[in-house]
Formats: structure tokens, sequence, C-alpha cells
């Protein structure tokens, strides 16, 4: 009897190994890009919803008060009970589906609206105020710089947008007159805008665009020459409203252009300009929401002049859509 011999199956060889563990190298790195660029394409949908309701919020409020919600009103202090603060974002709440956060906010006494730690009423994260493509490292930080009174100190929640302050928005200079503050566009302290004020036009006037957190150079760069400063991650928080420092956390403005970087070797206007800058994670420029509703993508390559224009509510240039 002769004894059956069992065949093996064969297996592969190292070289058929190497060849399939390439193509499958290949597809991957075919793959990744296009799966890439389709989370971006769903993150700028998504931020250009937000930006929508945004408009339609800030027209709806104008609706309802016969003006754009202010920039920011400061506290005004009974005895030692800072009152009445308040800012953009808070007076858009009811209008963007937050009407039990506002109904929370403290109007008489602002420090109630710290209290409670990562519970506190202005401690937290609100999607519509978050770009998916916003590099933040946390949507809710607690303020350990910026040079807030005793008081505000606590958490904070974080925005990715803000309002269209005109050609500048920091430095703001001494109170109670902040004479650095350009006060040509929409939000900004003690705004009170109205739609007939707009006389360049709603289709060529900004309201919101976005701000983009991540610069290295500048965070470098600020503690030496603006000690005490709060950082590129820190600043856009929505609720904010202790003192001036909320011209730098809700409202951006143009006096450089979109995605403006610190540069290496630059000082304390160049620390300035960028936390005024507009910009965002999208590749090759940022969303804005303008003063007729619609909401547009601006190339980084838009010219500093047609910028500016754009952000002054009645400076008489003409832009036309081909301009960015």
């Amino acid at each position: 009897m002769v004894p059956r011999t069992r065949h093996g199956r064969p297996g592969f060889t190292l070289i058929e190994l190497l060849v399939v563990i390439t193509i499958i190298a290949v597809l991957v790195g075919l793959l990744l890009p296009a799966v890439q660029a389709g989370r971006e394409a769903a993150a700028r949908v998504q931020c250009q919803n937000n930006m929508k309701q945004l408009a339609v919020a800030a027209h709806n409020f104008h609706d309802a008060r016969g003006r754009f919600p202010t920039g920011a009103r400061l506290p005004v202090y009974v005895g030692s009970r800072p009152t009445l603060g308040t800012n953009v974002w808070v007076e858009l709440l009811p209008f963007i589906e937050q009407d039990n956060l506002y109904r929370k906010w403290d109007l008489a006494d602002n420090r109630n609206n710290v209290a409670g730690g990562t519970d506190a009423t202005q401690a937290q994260a609100i999607k519509i105020l978050l770009c998916p493509s916003d590099p933040l490292p946390e949507t809710v930080t607690y303020v350990t710089t910026g040079r807030p009174p005793p008081w505000a100190y606590g958490f904070y929640g974080m925005s990715s947008y803000g309002g269209n302050a005109g050609t500048r928005s920091v430095p703001f200079g001494d109170p109670p007159a902040f004479p650095r503050l350009s006060r040509d566009g929409v939000f900004f302290i003690g705004s009170s805008i109205r739609v007939a004020d707009l006389t360049d036009g709603t289709s060529s006037t900004l309201l919101f665009g976005e701000r983009y957190h991540r610069d290295p150079a500048f965070d470098r760069l600020v503690p030496v020459v603006l000690p005490g400063t709060t950082l590129m991650a820190g600043l856009g928080k929505w609720s904010y409203v202790a003192n001036a420092g909320v011209s730098a956390h809700v409202s951006l403005s143009t006096p450089v252009p979109i995605n403006y970087r610190v540069r290496s070797g630059g000082g304390r206007s160049a620390a300035e300009d960028r936390a005024c800058a507009f910009g965002s994670g999208h590749p090759g420029g940022a969303n804005f929401a303008f003063a007729d509703g619609s909401v547009r993508f601006l190339r980084e390559g838009t010219s500093l002049p047609t910028l500016r224009a754009l952000s002054t509510r009645a400076g008489g240039e003409v832009v036309s859509s081909g301009d960015y």
C-alpha cells in the first residue's frame, strides 16, 4: 500500500508579500487625501451653516430691537458689584436656540455668571459658535491671563467666530474713550448699529468672520512683548464681558490680511494685529457672513484694501465680488 502524500498549500514568497504591501500602501496613499478632502469639505459646509444661522440671528435681533446687538457693553459697578455687562454673543443667545442659557445670564450681578466652575453660565460650549476646522485645544478654558478683575477668573466657553469691528479692534486704548478702536464696523464696544447705518450696502459689509486659533509664533512673542496677555488658544471667549479685553474676544477686524500669521522677529504691533485677524483652518481662505445674510468664502489672497473696504459700514468704497 502506497502512503498518501499531503501537499501543503503554497504560501506567499517574500517578493509576493512585498508586492502586496506596496500595492496596499499605494492605495492608502491615494485614498487618504480623498478622505481628508471629504472631511474638510463637510467641515467647511458646517461652518458656513453656522455663520448663516448667526447672520439670520443678528437680523432677527434687529427686527425685534431696531438695531444689531452691541459688540459689548462693559459692566457698570454698583459698589463692588459688576452689573449690565454683555456682548454680541450673549445678546444673540435667544436667537440661536439658547433661550435657557440667556435666562440664566445675570445682568444684575455679572459675578454670578462666573460662579459654578465648568457648570457656570458662561462656561458652556455652544456648537453653533465652533467651526469643525478650528484647532481649538479646548472648547472650555480657564482664565489665567489677560488681566481681568478678580471676580472674572473662571471657566469660559470658546468661539471660532468674531463680529466685524471694522479696521481695528485691538489695541483699544485707555478708558473710557478707548481711542484706538476704529468703530467703523458693526460690532464694537458701545455699538448700536442699524441696517440704515450700513451705507456701503449690506452686500458689501461684513457681519461675522472666522478666527484661527493656531499661531506658535504669536504664542512665543506675546510673553515677551505683552506679558500677561492671553495666548492664541485663549482668545475668543464668547462670554467675556469683564473689561475692554472683550474686544479681543468677541470682535475681529482688518489691520492685516486673512490668515495673517506672526513672523519671526515681529514686535508688539505684530501681536496686536494677529489678535485682530480673520482666518480659518480651511485651505485657502475663510468664511464670512455678510450683512445681507449671505455667507461667502473669501480667498486669503484677497487684497488688504478690499478686505478693509468690506469691514467698514460707511467708508464709501466700491467693491465687486470679483475682488475677492
